[in-house]
């Protein structure tokens, strides 16, 4: 493979503009690197916000924790960030730290290959075209791949059918027959927002969820006014949300035991069903049968009240197949419909295991992770110099904002870069990142997500791969050293 995309020699290609890629070329021109370029497959920056924007969509984790520490935005209009302020948050990163000249949108990446003869990485776009670089940083997400569900006849469906992330505004659902199928965290959005202008709604439920209150809100004049206007006070706030969720929601997943964290959520969730769903079958059907904290927990203010609509129809019975017509189930009945809601999540692992990486002598990082997803601190993988994740292997996190996550990977991925000088290649040794993996096994194997309950959380083994069992603080700890003996450097 020759280079034709551009005769010079990158200092390092960034591979997605979403918060992950915008944090990386903050800090890449903070260190004093600025030949570097960052593509996206998207025609806008925002990653995750840019793909999600159905009804509804809005970020689960509170406003002013769900931005970057160096770029606080006081103007937030809620509590909880609808997804297009998130998005225009994104864009004003873009342009407020110099970005829009690195990036280069609707250019997706094919395949990475490292080339051992000049010791740089080489990288094939969507239109063939290559770059040239002595670093890649892999700063895609998992949740901008549709899981979409095999199921009999799908393809039979006379009506429009598409993924919540790849949502259809230009099809209106007034007076429309919906068949939402998956009841968890796109689908407690989504249903409040339409049910009251579509004719009918079915949501078809596999597990219930536990459920507890949002507690959403626009922020008053004043609370805008002190964030613009008094630095310390959004700083501050921060603050109390980074120890909120440190303290209160972490110690929920770190164990399988009853605490009183877990006691607390649990009697949140059970009195938001029973003060909005009255009829005692359907607050059954919606009662869940496993630990706390095994599956996500969801938030939502008025998914319960939009269930106790005459027009909205919570299905319990596996899917038999799709017809023409709507969705039958085991029971023999046919539902209804003139659109087809795929809110079924996402392939939240498939983009580790893909075959898009090729690094030193030809070997794949598919084949390196045949058995299994492994980085040494969620961020780079033995035998794979100068090639980075940003969200790797056990790095999701259910009790925390994950842009605090990506911060302090990019912190990390900077060290190694400075590290690795002008024209060395760095790699953790394999010693280094197979205990790592070894500790946070035997971690995972204490968390409520081991519990018996099923998740996407698991993998068909019952491996975690997905998931760091340790605090933000223990992140943030680990991440802010760069550790020499850890690392090969040549």
């Amino acid at each position: 493979m020759q280079p034709t995309h551009n005769a010079a020699v990158l200092e390092a290609l960034i591979i997605g503009a979403g918060f992950a890629g915008i944090c990386l070329g903050k800090f890449l021109r903070d260190a004093g690197i600025t030949n570097f370029r960052m593509v996206d497959k998207a025609p806008q920056v925002g990653g995750t916000w840019y793909w999600n924007s159905y009804p509804g969509a809005a970020c689960d984790v509170l406003s002013h924790f769900y931005c970057f520490s160096f770029a606080p935005n006081p103007n937030w209009s809620r509590k909880y960030s609808p997804w297009n302020e998130i998005r225009d948050y994104a864009e004003n990163c873009v342009d407020r730290f110099g970005l829009r000249e690195h990036i280069e949108l609707g250019t997706g990446v094919r395949i990475s290959r490292f080339n051992d003869a000049s010791r740089l990485w080489e990288v094939e776009l969507a239109d063939g075209s290559v770059i040239t670089a002595r670093h890649v940083i892999d700063g895609t997400g998992g949740l901008h791949v549709p899981m979409i569900p095999s199921i009999k006849g799908a393809d039979s469906f006379a009506g429009e059918q598409w993924h919540s992330s790849l949502w259809r505004h230009d099809v209106s659902l007034t007076g429309k027959r919906i068949a939402i199928i998956g009841s968890a965290a796109s689908t407690v959005q989504i249903l409040p927002e339409i049910a009251g202008t579509a004719s009918s709604v079915s949501v078809f439920q596999r597990t219930a969820n536990y459920l507890i209150p949002r507690n959403d809100r626009k922020y008053r004049a004043f609370e805008k006014w002190c964030f613009r206007t008094l630095p310390g006070c959004g700083k501050l706030y921060r603050l109390l949300l980074f120890l909120r969720y440190d303290w209160l929601a972490y110690p929920i997943v770190k164990t399988s035991s009853d605490n009183i964290q877990r006691r607390y959520l649990k009697w949140q969730s059970r009195r938001l069903l029973k003060r909005q769903v009255k009829d005692p079958q359907l607050r059954e059907t919606l009662t869940p049968n496993y630990p706390i904290g095994c599956k996500r927990v969801l938030i939502s203010d008025d998914y319960y009240a939009a269930l106790n609509r005459d027009n909205v129809n919570l299905v319990t019975q596996n899917i038999l197949e799709i017809t023409p017509e709507g969705v039958t189930t085991t029971d023999g009945q046919e539902h209804q419909a003139d659109v087809l809601v795929f809110a079924t999540g996402f392939d939240t692992q498939g983009h580790h295991i893909d075959s898009r990486v090729t690094g030193p002598g030809g070997r794949s990082l598919s084949a390196a992770w045949l058995q299994a997803p492994v980085a040494y601190e969620g961020c780079m993988v033995a035998g794979f110099p100068n090639y980075y994740f940003v969200t790797g292997p056990n790095t999701g996190v259910g009790s925390t904002s994950v842009i605090f996550m990506i911060e302090q990977s990019a912190k990390m991925i900077i060290n190694c870069i400075r590290a690795a000088g002008k024209n060395g290649l760095i790699a953790p040794t394999r010693e280094a990142m197979d205990n790592y993996n070894s500790e946070i096994q035997q971690a995972l194997a204490g968390t409520v997500w081991a519990t018996s309950c099923s998740s996407w959380y698991k993998r068909d083994d019952g491996r975690i791969t997905a998931l760091y069992p340790y605090s933000a603080r223990t992140y943030r700890k680990r991440h802010r050293t760069f550790r020499p003996g850890h690392f090969d450097i040549t």
